[in-house]
């Protein structure tokens, strides 16, 4: 979908990109090559040409701070399929609103789970999430990522620099509200048993079950990454679940 976008030009909006593929315009080398004969306004065609050549070069350098900048936040989901360095991203936290609320931060690659827990490893994920080129989280934006700014001020940079993919309000526009847990039980989505009916009160809950340690806390740290497992993963499942019917609502359709 990346290659088929128009509305990150300045003053393109879904109007005119819709005017775009009804031309047979589906891509950027098809504007190119056309761009003469379009029926556009003037001021269209300047700033087209300009955001046009600077996306071919982009994508060709792997720049994903790029289009991380250019595009609309609500869009960025278009960049996933060119950019597959995507880590899928949860936290959990004690309670609390500081910044050293976190207690554990999950991060899947779409092949392996990575966990990071507090007072163990948590500080390596301010390095470690340097390699990817973006990230799925659901309902990141008013939660995980401004927690995780606050615990590394390192990220305020990096976070700018990345596509961001928030799935909570992808999916409202697709019909779906509520909670992750809620979402995925409209959508069949099935969890293991061990954490089917958990919810981040229980997260925090098993938190401290572990730190206060004795009987039961490994199993409650067990737990605890099981649960953060399941809501990483499947956000996985989720967005190809949102991909082809937001194309499909933007009103693109594969030529």
């Amino acid at each position: 979908m990346l290659t088929s976008t128009f509305i990150h030009a300045p003053g393109v909006g879904p109007a005119t990109e819709q005017t775009l593929w009804a031309q047979g315009v589906t891509d950027w080398q098809g504007y190119l090559d056309n761009s003469r004969t379009l029926n556009l306004p003037p001021r269209h065609k300047i700033v087209l040409a300009e955001t046009v050549a600077e996306s071919v070069a982009a994508l060709a350098e792997e720049r994903a701070d790029y289009f991380a900048q250019v595009l609309p936040k609500r869009e960025h989901w278009r960049a996933t399929s060119h950019f597959p360095k995507i880590g899928y991203l949860d936290i959990e936290t004690d309670g609390g609103m500081g910044q050293d609320s976190i207690t554990l931060i999950g991060l899947y690659d779409g092949f392996d789970m990575h966990f990071y827990v507090k007072g163990e490893n948590l500080a390596e994920f301010a390095y470690d999430c340097q390699e990817y080129d973006g990230f799925v989280t659901f309902f990141g934006t008013g939660f995980d990522l401004p927690f995780l700014k606050r615990r590394f001020p390192v990220l305020q940079s990096v976070f700018a620099d990345r596509l961001h993919i928030d799935l909570c309000p992808l999916l409202k526009r697709l019909g779906h509200t509520g909670g992750l847990k809620r979402i995925e039980q409209q959508l069949k989505i099935s969890r293991v048993p061990e954490t089917d009916g958990l919810s981040g009160m229980d997260a925090v809950r098993l938190w401290r079950a572990f730190r206060r340690g004795g009987r039961g806390a490994d199993e409650a740290r067990s737990l605890l990454l099981a649960y953060n497992r399941e809501d990483v993963i499947n956000m996985q499942t989720l967005l190809n679940y949102a991909r082809p019917r937001l194309q499909a609502k933007a009103g693109y359709t594969e030529r």
